[in-house]
Order: structure tokens, then sequence, then C-alpha cells
């Protein structure tokens, strides 16, 4: 197998194992996204992290900020250079923010976010950062795009119900 073949093969299981980060946030009534950041070495996962604004009651407790700090703890440092990251939904722009300072070197993310994704934001700290990022959408969509509608679908089903009872 080639070098760009396995490659491949291990973008997808790493998206694979954001999306099992991503269903831990689902059971815990949290929005569904998970994330994976993997060292230079392409094979080593240093730490990985699922949404927990609900359970946290802060709004910063994104999966992406999450996997970051303890990605950081880990090594015992503020730079994540050459690490990639794996996340189940685009990046809003306060976790782009996040990760364009930590030097990450790439991002895969399965799906957009139409309403906070860092591109409807049009977040231009690209070149403000001057960080060569690169950016890689689309791996797994189906499966993150699937696990987000089931979310909200059973949220606005329960609150259609709640309005029901309350009526």
């Amino acid at each position: 197998m080639s070098s760009s073949a396995s490659a491949k093969s291990n973008d997808l299981i790493f998206m694979q194992k954001a999306l099992l980060q991503a269903q831990k946030a689902f059971d815990k009534n949290e929005v569904p996204v998970g994330a994976i950041i993997v060292a230079p070495d392409g094979k080593t996962i240093i730490s990985q992290a699922y949404n927990m604004v609900e359970t946290k009651n802060s709004q910063t407790a994104h999966a992406e900020i999450l996997a970051i700090a303890r990605a950081n703890k880990k090594l015992n440092s503020w730079r994540l250079e050459d690490c990639v990251l794996y996340v189940t939904l685009e990046p809003c722009s306060m976790c782009m923010g996040l990760i364009l300072l930590s030097r990450i070197k790439t991002i895969f993310f399965a799906t957009k976010s139409n309403i906070y994704g860092f591109k409807v934001d049009n977040c231009f700290t690209f070149e403000l950062y001057k960080c060569p990022i690169i950016i890689k959408e689309g791996l797994c969509q189906f499966e993150s795009s699937e696990l987000l509608r089931t979310f909200f679908k059973t949220k606005r089903n329960k609150h259609e119900q709640r309005k029901k009872r309350l009526s």
C-alpha cells in the first residue's frame, strides 16, 4: 500500500474516532461534535474530546477547545505544530482562532456548519496570523450530518411535546 493510500486510510480511521466522540456527546444530550488531535507522526492520538457546553455550562466547552487543552497538557506545550485535528463539524470562528493560535497544521472536518462555521463568519485570520493551515472537508460527511440531524430533530420533537402539554 502506498503512503498516500495509508494516509487516506488513517484519515478515515481518525474521523471515525471523532464520530465516536460525537456519539458520546449525543448520548449526554450535547450537540454531537467530536474532535481528535493526532501527533505529527500521523499515527498517535494525542487527545480526544466531545462537546460539553451543557455539562460544563460554558459556551467555550466545544470539542475542539477541549481536545486542544488536553493536547497542550499532554505535550506540556501550547504549540501543536504539525498536529492534525479531525472534527465532525466545521469549527466556529472561536475554535478556528484557537486552532490558528495553536499552530495546528491540518484540519479535517466532516460537515459544514451553515450557521456558525468559520467560513460563514468570513474568518480572515489566516492572513493575520500568516498560518499555512490546510483545511479538508467532507470526510464522513454523511455520518456526521445524520447524527446532527437526528439530534436536532429529537430536540425539536421534545420541544413540541412540551409545548402541547403546557397548552
